[in-house]
């Protein structure tokens, strides 16, 4: 099988650092959430063990940005699809893939704000935002023309590859944010009542 892909810099433009920083920015302030979580107690163990999670796949999503992994997902399903013989039919698979995906993504969100309901709004928001960016990066590994096309122009000099995945990383942000600063005020209220009794 031939593959037009070789290792390199993915996105080497300014949005694309950009969108690297803001996911790296977005994994540290979920390991922020981490610890916060673990300073409040046993009963915190489940939504420190989320925002663990949370970073670790924000880590990979900022990584792959520049490794650019899903493009090379995209010519082995390429080349599989010539060698097959169905590549002819391709954009009929590519608009069923898109469709599954979206139809995925609007179900997995309402089950996990259904699994997180119990949990505080601000780790149902992450959730949300981190879905997004996930759907965003399937859809465009499907590699559809209108979609190449779309999120390689420009809106008023901002990338619209940026557009669409900047605003789920940054609920991430501003979720791992505000719950890490919650948490902890509410842990030095404790620590200050704890103080008093004593």
């Amino acid at each position: 099988m031939e593959i037009d892909w070789s290792p390199g810099i993915g996105d080497p433009t300014f949005w694309g650092w950009i969108t690297v920083a803001a996911y790296f920015l977005a994994a540290s302030l979920s390991v922020r959430s981490v610890r916060a979580a673990q300073l409040a107690g046993q009963q915190w163990q489940s939504e420190s063990l989320f925002w663990l999670i949370l970073a670790i796949a924000l880590f990979g999503l900022g990584l792959n940005k520049q490794l650019d992994l899903q493009t090379l997902l995209t010519e082995l399903a390429r080349a599989m699809a010539k060698e097959d013989g169905w590549y002819r039919d391709r954009r009929a698979y590519q608009e069923a893939f898109i469709f599954i995906i979206t139809a995925l993504g609007a179900v997995t969100i309402l089950i996990i704000l259904a699994g997180v309901r119990r949990f505080c709004s601000e780790i149902k928001v992450a959730a949300t935002g981190l879905i997004f960016v996930i759907c965003f990066v399937l859809i465009r590994a499907a590699s559809f023309h209108k979609v190449d096309a779309l999120i390689s122009s420009d809106f008023f000099g901002m990338n619209w590859n940026a557009l669409l995945e900047l605003p789920g990383i940054l609920l991430v942000s501003g979720s791992a944010l505000a719950y890490s600063q919650r948490t902890s005020r509410r842990n030095l209220k404790v620590k200050r009542s704890a103080g008093h009794q004593t």
